[in-house]
Parts: C-alpha cells; sequence; structure tokens
C-alpha cells in the first residue's frame, strides 16, 4: 500500500518493499539492465537507460529502507558539490581557487551551478576509467602470474 501526501512524500509499507527487493533479485538474476511499463492490453513502453537506472536505484534503496528522492537544485553548496564529486570540502575548495571548477560567491558563500558539477564528475569518472583501462592493458602486456 502506498499513500501519497500532498507534499508529495510517498510511504510504502513493508509487503511493497518486499516487492521491490523481490523485484530487484530478479532483475539482477536476469542481468536486467532495462525496464519498461506496461499495462494490461496495452503495448510494452521501453524505459531509456538513465531512467531505467534512476528506479533500480529507488527500488534498491526502498528495498533496504526509507529513501528519499529530489532533483537537484540550479546551485549547489560546496559541500553537497564536494560529496558528488566523491572529493572532501577543503579538496573541492583547491579545485575552486585553482580554476578546475568555475564558482561564485552569495553573500560570503561559495555556490557551484550544478551543470558544471555534474560536468566535472563524468570527466573525473571518465579518467578514472580510462587509467584503469590503461593499468590493466599494461598487465595484460606484462603478464601477472
Amino acid at each position: 500500500m502506498t499513500v501519497l501526501l500532498t507534499n508529495g512524500t510517498v510511504f510504502v509499507d513493508d509487503d511493497l518493499r518486499a516487492q521491490a527487493a523481490d523485484l530487484v533479485a530478479r532483475a539482477h538474476e536476469q542481468g536486467a539492465h532495462r525496464l519498461a511499463l506496461v499495462r494490461d492490453g496495452d503495448a510494452e513502453a521501453a524505459l531509456s537507460p538513465d531512467l531505467s537506472e534512476l528506479l533500480i536505484q529507488v527500488l534498491t534503496g526502498l528495498a533496504r529502507g526509507p529513501v528519499s528522492v529530489s532533483a537537484l537544485p540550479e546551485e549547489l553548496t560546496t559541500t553537497v558539490a564536494a560529496e558528488l564529486i566523491g572529493v572532501s570540502r577543503p579538496t573541492l575548495m583547491k579545485m575552486v581557487r585553482d580554476g578546475v571548477l568555475p564558482a561564485h560567491q552569495v553573500g560570503s558563500h561559495t555556490r557551484l551551478r550544478t551543470e558544471d558539477v555534474l560536468a566535472l564528475r563524468k570527466t573525473r569518472a571518465r579518467e578514472r576509467r580510462e587509467a584503469f583501462e590503461a593499468l590493466l592493458r599494461l598487465d595484460e602486456q606484462f603478464g601477472a602470474d
């Protein structure tokens, strides 16, 4: 059972949490990475990979306990930005000082555009992946016994 409050909060009972856990387990067993919506008697509507991933993450979280989902604002605090990028706040502030990440002041507070933070996050993920792949190539080249 679900209860929707006027502020957009949705409460679910233990049965629905158990259903979420079962669905996530089956999706992992079957290697499913995309979800689809099916209405009785209607054609299937496939969800985009990004939306499928979001719903799988929400269901995974729901199976474990309470979940909160919200949209990111246009501007972020340094604490939230650091968490999104996966660095400490002092490291984030160094990135701002060094010009790696643009920021602006709102009074005495530093604010960052969400778009800039997500772009940096994506760049860092790509760089990590490339570095890992380079290490794998070195491992294959020199062989690790």
